[in-house]
């Protein structure tokens, strides 16, 4: 009751619950009678504790640590929490943008929150001790005009026109790639690792936030702390900002999964991905390497970015 009495004047336009009985009965007692629709949504579960449901909640402090991005035995990690937690943001921004939501959850959901919206590690957020407060309040940016979606083998179809056109290569190398080609890269890549196993693969699709219209390309390898970045945007969408919001939105992504090195590569003639790397922080150096110049981040942050199309 004390919930609804503190939120039901805050002007919601909805309230969303984690499905667990829980959370679903605190949000029907606290708003009861009232006129804010409840909404239950899966992904705002609790993290799945596997075999460990239930267990002592000392013992569950003890080993959080060690399951950021190990799974629980027969359940999930943090960091899946985190994935789940990013797929419902995406869908309120994109239904509910410029409204005021209150979610009812559980803690590894805010730690989630957390970790996505102010840029806290997930490492300090899941070992820290407890501190109850009557709510946390978030805003969720929905100014982009671009999204990241995870590469997936099908995303072929789209990406073999957008990759048309040889100018695309003038100063990277290579040809558009044929349909037949793109799918099986693309199926080498969804593997998510080198085949050594040293490099962590992540890809996604830049896509139009207004159409889901496909645009071009990002891709991390991670190993070592650092990760060698790499966007493609196609020749129609080129000279519009979206590389530059594209490379923002990675470096926001890499630096939430605690990759802790930002370099670039970039052709000397190639001045859109000077700017670019200029955006997200890089300065140019002395070095160079196969007639590229090195950027880098002199502070520290996140990523790795090389070569801007």
């Amino acid at each position: 009751m004390e919930l609804g009495e503190r939120r039901r004047g805050d002007g919601l336009a909805v309230v969303f619950s984690s499905d667990l009985w829980r959370a679903v009965q605190t949000a029907e007692i606290a708003f009861a009678g009232s006129a804010i629709p409840i909404r239950t949504d899966i992904r705002l579960r609790e993290c799945d504790y596997g075999g460990g449901n239930g267990m002592p909640v000392a013992r569950l402090a003890a080993g959080r640590a060690a399951h950021v991005d190990v799974p629980w035995p027969g359940g999930q990690s943090y960091r899946q929490v985190v994935e789940q937690t990013r797929d419902f943001l995406r869908d309120i921004a994109t239904m509910w943008d410029g409204a005021r939501i209150l979610v009812i959850a559980h803690s590894a959901n805010r730690w989630a929150l957390d970790h996505l919206l102010t840029g806290a590690a997930l490492e300090d957020l899941v070992d820290a001790p407890f501190a109850w407060q009557p709510g946390w309040t978030y805003t969720l940016h929905t100014d982009d005009r671009v999204i990241l979606v995870p590469l997936a083998v099908g995303d072929a179809d789209d990406m073999v026109e957008v990759l048309a056109g040889q100018d695309l290569y003038a100063f990277i190398g290579g040809r558009p790639p044929t349909l037949t080609e793109l799918r099986s890269r693309y199926a080498r890549l969804a593997a998510g690792r080198s085949p050594d196993g040293r490099q962590e693969w992540l890809n996604w699709i830049i896509r139009r936030r207004s159409d889901n219209q496909a645009i071009g390309t990002v891709q991390a390898t991670v190993a070592d702390g650092g990760a060698e970045i790499a966007w493609v945007v196609g020749l129609p969408w080129q000279g519009h900002g979206y590389a530059r919001e594209a490379a923002r939105l990675l470096v926001e992504e890499l630096t939430t999964r605690g990759v802790r090195h930002l370099r670039a590569h970039i052709h000397p003639d190639h001045h859109a991905s000077m700017a670019v790397a200029s955006h997200v922080g890089l300065a140019p150096t002395d070095h160079f390497h196969d007639g590229e110049r090195r950027w880098e981040r002199i502070d520290g942050a996140p990523g790795f970015i090389q070569r801007f199309v």
